[in-house]
Formats: C-alpha cells, sequence, structure tokens
C-alpha cells in the first residue's frame, strides 16, 4: 500500500489541472497557446545557493548546467535530464528539484535542456537537437560518465536518444534511466483504459493528442516518437520505474516484455504498487525510495564504465 504521504499527494494531484488537460484534447491547442506565454521556470532559490547553475544558448535553445559548489567530485557521472510534460509542456519545479538532489547525493554535474515543444517542434527536430547536445556531452565529459534519464515523455525520448545512438554508431551512455516512461504514442497498449479510472494525470485522448502533435509528418509507431518499436538489443543497462495507477505502466510492463523475450537482463524493473505517474519526482516517501534506488543504479553502472 502506498504511504499516508503518497495517498494524499494522490487526492490533491487533480486541483493541479494536468489531468483536466489530458482529459479534454479538443482544448488542448488554446490552452498550450496560453502555456506559451509564460517563460519556463528555473531552479529555485534555495538550489542557486547549494549548487552552480549555468545557463547557455549555444544550441539554440537554453541548456542549463548544474553542479555542487566547485564542481562535481573527481570521477562523478554527468546526468542530462530530459524533462516529461507531454512533449507540449514546460519544465516544472519538481524537475529541477529532482535532478538537484541527485546532483547532491551522486556529487555529480547535470545538463537540462530546454527543448522546444511540440506542436511548433517535432519529433524530426527535437531528436537531432538532443543527439547534437549529446555529442557535445561525450566530448566534454566522456560517454561512459554519461546517465540518459527523463520522466514520462521525456523518459520516452531518453530511450528514443540512446536507439539514435546506436544506429548511429557513436559512444553510447553508461546507462539510462526511465520514470514513468511513455514509450508508445499509438495508443494500442491494451489495459491503458482500465487504468485510467485511477490515474489523476493522464488520460489515453490526451496522450493521443500529445503524441500526433509531436510526431508531426512522421508516422506514430516511428521509434524517434514511440521507442518501444525501436531497437532494443545493444542499448545500455536501463532502470525503469511504473506505479500500478499510471496508465503509463502499460508501456514500462511491454518493454519489459520485450527485453525479456529478446534475453536482455541487464536492466532493473521497479513497479510500485498503487503509485502514481511520475511519483518519483514527487515529495513522497516512494518518491524518496526511488531517487535512492536511482542514485544507486547510477552509481553502479558509472563505476563499471569506468573500471
Amino acid at each position: 500500500m502506498a504511504s499516508l504521504r503518497a495517498r494524499l499527494v494522490n487526492l490533491a494531484l487533480p486541483l493541479l489541472g494536468i489531468k483536466r488537460f489530458f482529459s479534454e484534447p479538443e482544448k488542448m491547442d488554446a490552452r498550450i497557446a496560453k502555456l506559451r506565454e509564460k517563460d519556463p521556470i528555473r531552479p529555485r532559490g534555495k538550489w542557486n545557493r547549494r549548487l552552480d547553475i549555468s545557463e547557455s544558448t549555444s544550441h539554440g535553445h537554453a541548456v542549463v548546467t548544474i553542479a555542487p559548489k566547485g564542481g562535481a567530485k573527481t570521477g562523478a557521472p554527468h546526468l542530462l535530464y530530459l524533462h516529461g510534460g507531454g512533449y507540449v509542456m514546460d519544465i516544472a519545479a519538481v524537475h529541477w528539484d529532482s535532478v538537484a538532489k541527485l546532483c547532491e547525493d551522486l556529487g555529480a554535474s547535470a545538463t537540462i535542456p530546454i527543448y522546444p515543444l511540440a506542436p511548433e517542434v517535432t519529433a524530426a527536430q527535437t531528436i537531432p537537437a538532443m543527439r547534437a547536445l549529446y555529442g557535445d556531452l561525450a566530448e566534454r565529459y566522456g560517454a561512459d560518465t554519461i546517465t540518459v534519464m527523463g520522466d514520462s515523455a521525456g523518459g520516452g525520448m531518453s530511450l528514443a536518444l540512446a536507439q539514435v545512438i546506436l544506429q548511429d554508431g557513436g559512444p553510447l551512455p553508461a546507462s539510462l534511466v526511465l520514470f514513468s516512461p511513455w514509450l508508445d504514442a499509438t495508443g494500442a497498449g491494451e489495459g491503458q483504459a482500465e487504468i485510467e479510472p485511477r490515474d489523476k494525470m493522464l488520460s489515453v485522448a490526451g496522450l493521443e493528442a500529445c503524441g500526433k502533435a509531436y510526431a508531426g509528418q512522421l508516422p506514430l509507431d516511428d521509434h524517434k516518437v514511440s521507442p518501444l518499436f525501436g531497437t532494443l538489443e545493444g542499448l545500455p543497462s536501463m532502470a525503469i520505474f511504473a506505479g500500478t495507477s499510471d496508465i503509463l505502466v502499460v508501456d514500462a510492463r511491454r518493454l519489459v516484455a520485450k527485453l525479456d523475450a529478446l534475453g536482455i537482463r541487464d536492466y532493473v524493473y521497479r513497479e510500485y504498487p498503487d503509485m502514481f505517474h511520475v511519483w518519483m519526482l514527487l515529495p513522497v516517501p516512494e518518491g524518496r525510495q526511488a531517487l535512492d534506488e536511482t542514485a544507486q543504479f547510477i552509481r553502479s553502472h558509472h563505476t563499471k564504465g569506468n573500471s
């Protein structure tokens, strides 16, 4: 059973309006236009006091770098974090908080791109942009020090990015971390409709609308949009986190089933009973546990990559 705090947070989630956003796709364009009137948020004040935070626009969009005061620990990993939001919503405070906590736990630095959003920019442009950014990070930090990670849509983008790197023969990151990943934009996952009444954040119809916006001219089953249908052999070890009250647990389970069918065992799957979408980013005991497990996973695979 979920903790009392998690149950209270879950009850409050509808107040955020995210479920309403995803449940009324016919109003999504107008709501996205309203969102664009605001600038993406940046790390809260406490993190500026505790970490070194800088920003660059050299890639044509904002890229934020976070590091411990005085720099990352010698030999520490570097995180490339791709935020969620259905490919249409900007980064949120919980993303900054979670990445900052991981940087402190690991003594690590992190790169967080404020990537262009759909429908203005689609996967055909976004994935190559993230590939170019990753290439620069691999040159600077070494590919075997990098963990590519993300939540929800960012989790899907993380897997898609790894597939593109594998496809073009580039140096792969040390590991992948996927939080509540959205891996299939076709809406073909069986069982989502049954879970949807318990999901306080997402709806199938809203995901389908966001998927079409992000896909643009690409087919919805293109691996850059739906990495569940891309190559899984030869990828780095991955940690996958999902909760049973999240419609995207279906995608996570399908990914695990595909890995098992291919005989791939170098992964960690954590399915938390009764937990909701991206709980690992929220201030609940299960979120802290998931971040601790994430840090342990990154640390162990980073050590392998540098042994």
